[in-house]
């Protein structure tokens, strides 16, 4: 081992190869920071790589362990999460015939190798999937595959091993095929370079370039060299020794017998990484530093690598949606004469904040001016929403507006004016306006004085008709010949009555004429009256037949009645089986009456005597022999009794 890191240390003075600050503290803690993401400014994000002293992935890190520089101004870190990673790696065979040397069971190094390759593959863990290559120095064999893949194609492999000059092709190929962007985030890169022995004179420098590269990129490369025993301690050895240690891997030397290291140990650690996520406090573009330092859970610190990254940043731009570009105030419809308020009273105004930086960013403030007065603002959500107080504006005129964003870094910028018109319709006024204003009271009040005198009048005109219904009362019952007093006979104490005087000749005359007359009349009759409830001079009507129809249409009616009171079918009499009369109303408008009484919906029997209305018809139903009526029985009594 002496002698090995002598020949080691003799080859980097040679050679000039220079150690970096990661190779040459392999036996320190690291911190490694890469893929600083800016597409969620003002949020930052970024996986950072931790190693102990040992060189073990440094697990259960918290945000308070981590502080970010940010051009060297410290700041908390949001969040720092430890999470599980798929890994990028390539298997790169640099074919020579050490490989193809047989042992005593006639099994080659390349099959050996070969064989602990599959069988890792076939083993690692089975929810990362991880991203796997092969490649020799013809090219890709296996590029991007899964593992069951990648098995199947090393299994496919039979390179020409004893015609094939060892070379540095199969190296730089895989380099160039896990330089690119990784499938997944935060997945870490490796290269596993199987060579035997190299004699060649410009190795070193033929290794520099791709030593800068594996470096740059942050891939690892873990090298087997294998060959004879005899060639360990060649310079061909040191300088593929000094490239995995350079690189954070580390070479493991293989001549047929030694015990091949798992695999796992190496690719183990790198299966792990940490999400950095902080709140930038930039407000400026141009290029800018990104640091963090660690505290490790064994005690001290280690402070990462730095990382530049570049920021374009521009102040939020806002500008009103679609405002009205007049605005007219007037009085209420309900209230056109209203003096003290004009509506609207407000005007909202909506707003949209672009950001044309493409960091869209929380807002702090919004404001609104009026011809450069600030009328509004927001200091919390929702920032995109104003209203404009329109009720000291009482003049019609042309106002400018504009709108104001500023965001948490401070960045502000003020919109282009908008105009927009305010019109002040005022109501009219004077005694024409003051007569318009309370018409409606007004209207009120003259229907209440109208509505007042019709019901005098109306009041008035009930008074008359109960009065004239009265006095008609009186009258009918003058008139009514069954109501009619009879004169008294007052018949002697002593003595007989006196004898009347014959005048059969007279009595048969009138017999005969009455029987001749009941031939031509009917049973009853309606008897037309005056107003004052005279007979008028004018023939009764017949009541002839079942039923009687009175009315002004004469194609339904039997019997016309002319008068404005009276309707096409006013109402009928019709004759009962036991010889009466039934009086009813065909829902006429004036109506059906009998002795002052409206007639009822079933109807009425008619009475000798009965006074009749049809509307201001007036008729005395007579029946043609009226019924017997006992004469009231007066008993005299002598004054002396």
């Amino acid at each position: 081992m002496r002698k090995s890191l002598l020949v080691v240390i003799a080859i980097t003075f040679l050679f000039g190869i220079s150690v970096p600050a990661r190779a040459q503290g392999q036996n320190a803690a690291s911190a490694t920071l890469y893929n600083v993401d800016t597409s969620t400014f003002p949020t930052l994000t970024g996986f950072v790589d931790v190693t102990d002293i040992t060189g073990i992935f440094a697990s259960g890190l918290k945000p308070e362990a981590v502080t970010v520089l940010e051009n060297g101004q410290p700041l908390p870190a949001d969040s720092f999460n430890e999470i599980a990673v798929p890994l990028q790696v390539v298997v790169a065979f640099n074919q020579g015939e050490a490989l193809a040397a047989q042992n005593a069971n006639g099994i080659s190094r390349f099959q050996r190798v070969s064989q602990i390759i599959q069988q890792w593959a076939q083993v690692r863990p089975a929810d990362l999937p991880d991203d796997m290559s092969l490649v020799s120095q013809t090219g890709p064999i296996i590029n991007h595959s899964s593992p069951a893949d990648f098995v199947v194609g090393l299994q496919g492999f039979d390179p020409d091993l004893r015609t094939t000059t060892p070379n540095l092709q199969s190296l730089a190929t895989a380099l160039d095929v896990v330089s690119g962007q990784t499938p997944r985030l935060g997945m870490k890169r490796a290269v596993l370079f199987i060579t035997p022995q190299m004699e060649n004179a410009d190795l070193a420098v033929q290794l520099e370039p791709l030593l800068e590269k594996a470096v740059e990129n942050n891939i690892r490369v873990y090298v087997w060299y294998v060959d004879a025993n005899t060639t360990f301690t060649t310079t061909s050895a040191a300088l593929f020794n000094n490239l995995a240690i350079q690189t954070g891997g580390t070479m493991f030397q293989f001549s047929g017998e030694e015990r091949f290291p798992d695999l796992e140990t190496y690719f183990s650690p790198l299966r792990r990484v940490y999400t950095l996520s902080y709140t930038s406090h930039l407000n400026i573009s141009g290029e800018h530093n990104l640091t963090l330092q660690v505290t490790l859970p064994t005690g001290g610190n280690v402070t990462a690598n730095t990382q530049p990254f570049s920021l374009a940043l521009q102040p939020p731009n806002p500008f009103p949606v679609a405002p009205a570009a007049q605005i007219t105030r007037q009085a209420p419809e309900d209230d056109p004469f209203n003096t003290e308020r004009l509506l609207p009273e407000s005007q909202q105004i909506d707003i949209i904040v672009e950001f044309p930086d493409g960091y869209e960013r929380p807002l702090a403030r919004t404001v609104l001016y009026v011809d450069g007065i600030a009328v509004d603002e927001n200091t919390a959500e929702p920032f995109t929403s104003f209203t404009w107080d329109l009720t000291p504006y009482n003049i019609s005129g042309e106002h400018q507006i504009t709108v104001e964003a500023v965001d948490t870094l401070g960045l502000s910028k003020t919109s282009m004016a908008l105009p927009v018109i305010l019109t002040v319709i005022r109501p009219p006024s004077g005694p024409a306006a003051l007569l318009a204003k309370y018409r409606s009271q007004l209207t009120f009040g003259a229907i209440l004085i109208a509505g007042l005198v019709l019901f005098a009048i109306l009041l008035g005109g009930r008074l008359r008709f109960l009065s004239l219904r009265s006095i008609q009362e009186q009258r009918r019952v003058q008139n009514d010949p069954l109501t009619q007093s009879i004169p008294a006979i007052i018949e002697p104490k002593t003595g007989p009555l006196p004898k009347e005087k014959s005048s059969k000749p007279a009595a048969k005359a009138r017999n005969a004429k009455a029987a001749k007359t009941s031939e031509q009349e009917a049973a009853a009759s309606l008897v037309w009256l005056q107003v004052d409830g005279q007979i008028a001079a004018i023939p009764p009507i017949p009541l002839n037949g079942s039923e009687l129809i009175f009315g002004t249409d004469p194609v339904q009616c039997s019997n016309i009645l002319d008068d404005p009171s009276i309707s096409a079918t006013h109402a009928g009499i019709r004759a009962t089986d036991d010889g009466g009369y039934l009086l009813q109303d065909f829902q006429s408008i004036a109506g059906t009456w009998i002795n002052y009484e409206p007639v009822p919906r079933e109807g009425c029997r008619l009475e000798h005597g009965d006074m009749v209305n049809f509307g201001q018809i007036r008729f005395r139903f007579m029946l043609r022999t009226p019924p017997q009526i006992s004469p009231p029985k007066i008993t005299l009594v002598s004054p002396e009794e």
